[in-house]
């Protein structure tokens, strides 16, 4: 509830209270005191609401008179002109009622101002509490269907008790309709003026509303910028070290009121404040000697201009997209080793964030890493063409070529230690064993693709240059026990028929980029 209307029912209380008690008649003075408070408030505000139909006849003349606000002139007239009838029949009234009871002394005040059965006979009996509910609900009617345009909008100036909250539920109060709420059995007349009054004031209150809303859409079609901000527009936002920074500097203005209309290449943008907001991701192709790529969008928006008019501006915004520079890092950038994991990291610094890509080979397989931009290729041919896109947009491709894996280095060693080839081994040795040793740079580059053993080799013990005996081993690992009737002065020679590589992924193979090799270690 209102303050008004809580004091309004504090005053009913205090009234049947007072009646109740039989309380000193000095009371009801104060009623009195209240009506006038009522009448003197009421009378500043009706001068106000007679300056707020001047000013809104003013805006219309000030806008050109057009037809559209002299449509809402012409209805803050009728709303004033329907108010002024309504107060004036309300005063009649109270005149009505203050001579029935003895009207005023001469300093004013009402001879029967605690009379206590002209109110109910004159509003209640007679049926002037029914004509006064009616009037007072045919003008809120009248506000809310031709002011608001929506009926819900605005409440009953004269409500029943069940209409009215703090007496819907009190069983000794619901029951009553206006005029007995108001102006019934008992109430004093004075406290009837002020029952009036304060309706007067209500009514008041509401043509106050209907006319603010009047005013605020005198003009509401003509295009007023009131959110204005500064704007800078850059020619380039990433500027290198020793280039010049070059940008443009403005106000911007936009309107509030309205709400225009913004489309991109035909999407509907959201706006805020006036500003609409366009992201797209940028695509390039025939890009130019500096690797840029000329394009453009269609930007439009539509508003409504004064008069009524639909107007839409378009222009067409030119922009540069520039050929992103795709990085690889790996430990071997210009080639990538056959049928091996060969780990890379691709990367476009340009897109910063925004970067999310997706990959495809040609010439090869491909296996995605765990981080971003991280793959593995394993080539199964002589060139490999990676292709790479960001979000769905083709950046460009990478070509690798492709080398063979280098053959390994095989190596006699006893006990890790590598065979001196030209001193040779003692007669009764025992064993030795035959190590794949990697070339150094390839292990250094794929170390998980560059694990050998031998797989195949044949042991023969020469003297005078003719074979005497011979084994077969399938092992790294070399017994020469079997080599029976070893002399000094024999060779060891040995011939490797087969190695084998674990690649990356732990697989075993034949090595076929291997040649076989002779090894020949003397006997002393």
């Amino acid at each position: 509830m209102s303050p008004r209307q809580k004091m309004i029912n504090l005053m009913y209380l205090v009234l049947i209270a007072m009646l109740a008690l039989n309380v000193d008649t000095a009371v009801l003075e104060k009623f009195v005191l209240i009506n006038q408070s009522f009448e003197n408030t009421n009378a500043e505000k009706v001068t106000d609401n007679i300056n707020k139909v001047e000013a809104i006849r003013a805006a219309v003349d000030d806008s050109g008179n057009r037809s559209e606000d002299l449509k809402v002139l012409e209805k803050a007239e009728q709303v004033r002109a329907n108010a002024r009838a309504l107060l004036r029949y309300m005063n009649q009234v109270k005149d009505s009622i203050a001579n029935m009871t003895g009207g005023k002394d001469s300093n004013g005040k009402y001879k029967g101002y605690t009379d206590t059965d002209a109110i109910s006979r004159f509003m209640v009996k007679l049926g002037n509490g029914d004509t006064l509910k009616i009037r007072l609900n045919n003008f809120s009617t009248f506000i809310a269907e031709e002011i608001f345009e929506d009926t819900s909008s605005v409440n009953k100036l004269a409500r029943d008790a069940s209409e009215i909250d703090i007496y819907r539920d009190d069983e000794s109060y619901r029951h009553l309709p206006f005029k007995e709420l108001n102006f019934g059995y008992n109430t004093p007349m004075v406290g009837g003026l002020a029952s009036i009054s304060q309706l007067q004031s209500d009514l008041i209150n509401l043509e106050i509303k209907a006319l603010e809303k009047l005013a605020a859409s005198v003009g509401a079609a003509d295009l007023k910028f009131d959110v204005v901000s500064l704007t800078i527009l850059p020619e380039q936002r990433v500027v290198a070290a020793g280039a010049k920074y070059k940008a443009q500097l403005f106000l911007s203005a936009a309107s509030s009121a309205i709400v225009p209309i913004m489309t991109a290449n035909g999407d509907t943008l959201d706006v805020t404040n006036g500003r609409g907001y366009y992201e797209f991701t940028v695509k390039g192709d025939r890009y130019d000697k500096n690797g840029l790529s000329q394009q453009s969008y269609i930007g439009a928006i539509s508003v409504t201009l004064p008069g009524g008019k639909d107007t839409t501006f378009v222009d067409t915004i030119d922009y540069y997209v520039a050929r992103p520079v795709i990085q690889i890092q790996s430990a071997s950038v210009q080639a990538l080793y056959l049928n091996c994991g060969n780990e890379i990291q691709v990367r476009v610094p340009a897109l910063g964030s925004d970067y999310n890509p997706s990959f495809t080979v040609t010439g090869g397989d491909l296996v995605r890493g765990s981080g971003v931009g991280e793959i593995t290729i394993i080539p199964n041919t002589s060139k490999v063409d990676l292709n790479v896109s960001n979000a769905g947009n083709f950046l460009g491709t990478k070509s690798f070529g492709v080398r063979k894996i280098p053959a390994p280095e095989i190596q006699a060693r006893i006990k890790g230690k590598q065979i001196d080839l030209i001193k040779g081994i003692p007669v009764n040795t025992a064993s030795f064993s035959l190590d794949a040793i990697p070339d150094e740079s390839f292990a250094a580059f794929l170390p998980k693709d560059a694990r050998f053993q031998v797989r195949e080799a044949e042991i023969s013990l020469v003297r005078a240059n003719r074979g005497v005996s011979r084994i077969r081993s399938t092992s790294k690992n070399i017994s020469l026990t079997k080599l029976a009737g070893k002399r000094k002065g024999d060779l060891i020679v040995i011939e490797i028929k087969q190695v084998a590589r674990a690649n990356f992924r732990g697989d075993v193979e034949n090595f076929r980029n291997f040649t076989g090799r002779v090894i020949k270690i003397p006997l002393n």
